[in-house]
């Protein structure tokens, strides 16, 4: 029975629905029996879109853990190319050789193999796009159509792509038969944004640590267009803000020892680290780095 590509739109507080919708049509392979699979194509391919940070490759890798499924491989975009002839479709074509031998030697009772490619774009450009090294770039989408849906097309693999810029990838790797499903992991809503600082804040309010002024509703409807990573690092940022705080003022900069006991992190941290825009990410200063490390154990 063919499939016709479908778009689904995800946010955050519809995060599990879409989930199962991705499963029921990319997977029948780990929970169907074996009479119906042989009358049936399951989805190949898949490719998940969207802004930096909203978690594409989170929900790769629980695609690949809720399926009955061999351990995913994981592969960066632009690992793959190589500036010697034929490498690059070389690597390719290594990463199927496990499926291409499994279900040689166990036919329909090979289990489900699943190839995740972050970046995909950098690999899968529109053919005749690339002015350097542009036979280079059309030849590994080739060599990837081929393995997707070539007269050797394999039954026991899942191709999960990743982009930010879907407006780059060559359609005929979109169309039936490749990565024909294709869901954009938006950016959360307000709903969403409180859901994920519930997660980031949870180890802060669990260990007492947060204070009964910061109202995480109000900073959900404060962090519009926020990424997850980015929500992530505001709730790090906060209790970093906090902890520089309870450094001992003396000649050499020195973190109180009782410092982790005496941390709250307030509603004024979260204010200070939106309007001052600061980074989890710390440099080399042994102090801050020392910071980092202890307003890291409060963030989940």
């Amino acid at each position: 029975m063919p499939y016709s590509r479908q778009e689904y739109k995800l946010k955050a507080q519809t995060r599990v629905s879409p989930m199962f919708l991705l499963l029921r049509e990319a997977a029948p392979k780990s929970s169907a029996p074996q009479r119906v699979l042989q009358r049936l194509k399951h989805v190949r391919g898949i490719l998940l879109y969207g802004p930096p940070g909203t978690g594409k490759t989170l929900m790769a890798r629980q695609i690949g853990n809720m399926l009955n499924a061999r351990e995913p491989k994981i592969v960066n975009g632009p690992s793959i190319l190589d500036k010697y002839v034929g490498e690059s479709e070389a690597n390719i074509r290594k990463l199927f050789a496990d499926a291409e031998e499994e279900e040689k030697r166990m036919g329909p009772h090979s289990a489900l193999h699943i190839i995740i490619f972050d970046e995909i774009d950098a690999i899968c450009k529109t053919r005749g796009s690339v002015a350097s090294g542009a036979s280079v770039h059309d030849t590994v989408v080739n060599q990837l159509l081929t393995k997707l849906d070539g007269v050797d097309q394999l039954n026991n693999i899942l191709v999960i792509g990743m982009t930010n810029r879907r407006d780059m990838i060559d359609e005929a790797l979109l169309r039936p038969g490749r990565l024909e499903l294709s869901l954009e992991i938006s950016l959360p809503d307000e709903d969403g944004r409180l859901q994920i600082l519930s997660i980031h804040t949870s180890k802060m309010a669990a260990a007492k640590k947060l204070s009964p002024d910061v109202n995480l509703k109000e900073l959900a409807a404060r962090t519009k267009n926020f990424s997850g990573a980015e929500i992530e690092g505001l709730c790090r940022a906060a209790a970093f803000t906090a902890m520089y705080q309870l450094v001992r003022p003396s000649g050499k900069e020195k973190i109180d020892p009782n410092a982790i006991d005496n941390l709250v992190v307030k509603r004024a941290d979260f204010m200070y680290a939106l309007e001052n825009d600061i980074k989890p990410v710390c440099p080399s200063d042994p102090v801050l780095l020392d910071l980092n490390q202890l307003s890291g154990r409060l963030c989940a």
